[in-house]
């Protein structure tokens, strides 16, 4: 195992969304901010910050079925894109970051997360098992984990539509508008 190899790519990365979802959930819980109504959604954050605990254990131990990703793991995020698509405007382009500080964090959260999820993808192709005799009682990486990883760059992808919608709103009531 080398410092280049694809589990160290994960886990580095990992840790870097990991710090970036704590800066998003600083700026949200910001007292000095009008975000401050922002409470449900650092909850949630931190349970994804959590999740992603539980996701880098998982690459460094693929055997202990504690750290394994379920059904409900998946349908938690599945059930907050959902809330927050409803609540936003459909998108029909391409999005700009950088609407806001706050929106622009959570876009770059985003971008970590997909490379999360190239990283993570490929340290399950690194374990394909080699056609040997004892291939079955090699490791493997839990699916579902894969499946969590892609569903929650979606999540950071809506939130930052919510946050940039919540922004908006906010300064045309500020403005009068």
């Amino acid at each position: 195992m080398t410092k280049n190899g694809s589990l160290f790519h994960f886990l580095g990365t990992a840790d870097e969304l990991n710090s970036h979802l704590g800066l998003v959930k600083a700026m949200l819980m910001n007292e000095n901010s009008w975000q401050v109504s922002w409470g449900a959604s650092c909850h949630f954050l931190e349970k994804i910050q959590k999740n992603l605990m539980k996701v880098m254990s998982h690459a460094a131990d693929m055997q202990n079925s504690k750290f394994f990703f379920t059904d409900n793991d998946v349908a938690a995020l599945e059930k907050e894109i959902e809330k927050i698509k409803k609540n936003i405007p459909a998108i029909t382009g391409f999005t700009i970051p950088g609407k806001n500080i706050i929106e622009a964090q959570i876009q770059i959260a985003r971008t970590v997360a997909r490379r999360a999820e190239r990283y993570f993808t490929a340290l399950g192709e690194t374990l394909t098992p080699k056609h040997h005799a004892d291939s079955a009682s090699q490791a493997q990486l839990c699916p579902k984990a894969c499946v969590y990883l892609n569903r929650l760059s979606d999540y950071l992808f809506y939130l930052s539509q919510q946050e940039s919608l919540i922004n908006v709103n906010f300064i045309n009531q500020v403005a009068g508008v």
